[in-house]
């Protein structure tokens, strides 16, 4: 197994590309190597890399996002084999918040061979490590599959492998003490879920780590803010060194002037709190995804009759007309009561599943609303003119007070590796409470930050 660990703008894409070739120049031509990742667009752009060396990607070079990977090579072939159970599709829809609902929404779609995403890793585990209860034939079975998937794999190669969860870090161990060749690449400091599976493989494979401490992204001023939060062996250092840093408190400048004076390729806050707003488009396309599996269900059990394509025509219908009765009211009770007038929903539980989907609007009485990304947003993202709004959150490891590692901490490096040139730190009024005007002066005047 070998662990890199890349931090912001070290360079990832390339590396994992480099490797890839060279695996593939090492290994028998009927062998796979297999590079996955988290997202559709990490899959385009190690795509892009392979295309430019090969001129198109060779048969033997699969390069997918981690759910598809488990699913094609491990749920899909084998687990109604070890379990009885056949999956027909996959469902990507929101699931909601609360726990309950949450499990019970996946529950509904088992019930109807149907998949959900999240669960991919759980399912992919059972088939290749181990299931609760375990028969003596089922163990039979899952060494045969490994071994099948033994001879036909040359490689795994992992990108940002800090978002692995605990289910594909048990699959990876397992995969590796079959012999199988291993590569992660990523940065735990880009941990935004809080798996931690990353630091724990590190820790367990100490001298398989290597160190990519060159970023190629951000200015070297950048960096001596970024470097106070990161440990000795990770700190970055770069060979730009015309970058600037700016200081603007809200003391000085109102967030909206602020806006309208400057044209920042990327705005960002922690999380969407107080007057910052981070709901997106895409964000707004999964709730309606979500309520139309909700609603389905119900119009299902109340009209057993009903065609599949009716049900789902009707069940958009119904979501859409939800979603715009809340816009209209501002209230999710009466939004319920408006959209389900003619058909109540008598299941309590199916109830208070879709008014759980409904989002949380801003309060017409709310002063200003100033609308920006979340980190987690736009971790991957580089802008030359970039703004970080600095929160009590995100605030309190910079200055200190806290230490230890978590997704806030992870956050605020995500926040300061992002730009290329100049980076604006906006001090909101909570900071300036809280900690001081001159005391925060004081803490970016030693890194020569602008105000």
């Amino acid at each position: 197994m070998r662990i890199g660990i890349a931090g912001a703008g070290a360079g990832k894409t390339t590396a994992m590309a480099n490797t890839i070739i060279q695996f593939r120049s090492e290994i028998e031509d009927h062998k796979k190597i297999f590079c996955i990742t988290f997202t559709n667009n990490a899959v385009k752009c190690i795509s892009g890399k392979l295309q430019e060396h090969y001129g198109r990607i060779p048969d033997n070079i699969v390069v997918s996002t981690i759910h598809s990977f488990l699913f094609q090579e491990f749920v899909r072939p084998y687990y109604y084999l070890l379990f009885g159970k056949q999956y027909e599709r996959i469902s990507v829809a929101e699931l909601p918040g609360v726990p309950a609902y949450r499990n019970g929404a996946i529950g509904r779609l088992e019930d109807k061979n149907v998949l959900h995403q999240t669960v991919i890793p759980e399912r992919a585990k059972w088939v290749v490590v181990k299931k609760s209860k375990d028969t003596k034939e089922i163990k039979e079975k899952r060494n045969i599959i490994k071994s099948n998937f033994k001879s036909y794999c040359g490689a795994i190669c992992i990108d940002e492998a800090q978002d692995i969860d605990g289910d594909m870090l048990d699959i990876i161990e397992s995969l590796h003490k079959l012999g199988i060749r291993i590569l992660l690449m990523g940065d735990p400091k880009q941990d935004l879920k809080g798996h931690k599976c990353l630091r724990k493989l590190a820790a367990t494979y100490p001298d398989e780590v290597e160190y990519f401490t060159l970023c190629h992204r951000c200015p070297q001023n950048h960096l001596a803010i970024s470097n106070i939060i990161v440990a000795d062996a990770e700190k970055q250092y770069s060979e730009k060194d015309n970058g600037s840093v700016v200081i603007c408190f809200a003391s000085d400048k109102n967030i909206a002037e602020l806006l309208l004076e400057e044209n920042f390729d990327l705005k960002f806050v922690s999380q969407r709190q107080s007057i910052y707003e981070t709901h997106t488009r895409e964000k707004s396309k999964d709730i309606r995804e979500a309520l139309c599996e909700e609603i389905s269900i119900v119009m299902q059990n109340n009209h057993p009759n009903i065609t599949e394509l009716a049900c789902m025509r009707a069940s958009y219908y119904w979501g859409e007309k939800l979603l715009h009765n809340y816009m209209c009211c501002k209230d999710k009770q009466e939004a319920m009561n408006r959209t389900f007038k003619m058909e109540p929903l008598k299941d309590k539980m199916a109830y208070g599943r879709i008014i759980n989907l409904i989002p949380d609007e801003r309060n017409e009485n709310e002063k200003e609303v100033v609308y920006v990304n979340s980190i987690d947003s736009i971790k991957g993202q580089e802008g030359n003119n970039c703004l970080l709004i600095l929160t009590t959150d995100l605030a309190a490891y910079l200055l200190g007070t806290k230490t230890e590692e978590t997704i806030f901490k992870n956050r605020l490096y995500v926040g300061l590796t992002r730009s290329l040139e100049k980076l604006t730190i906006y001090i909101t009024p909570e900071v300036e409470k809280k900690y001081g005007k001159e005391k925060v002066k004081a803490f970016f005047n030693d890194f020569g930050c602008e105000f």
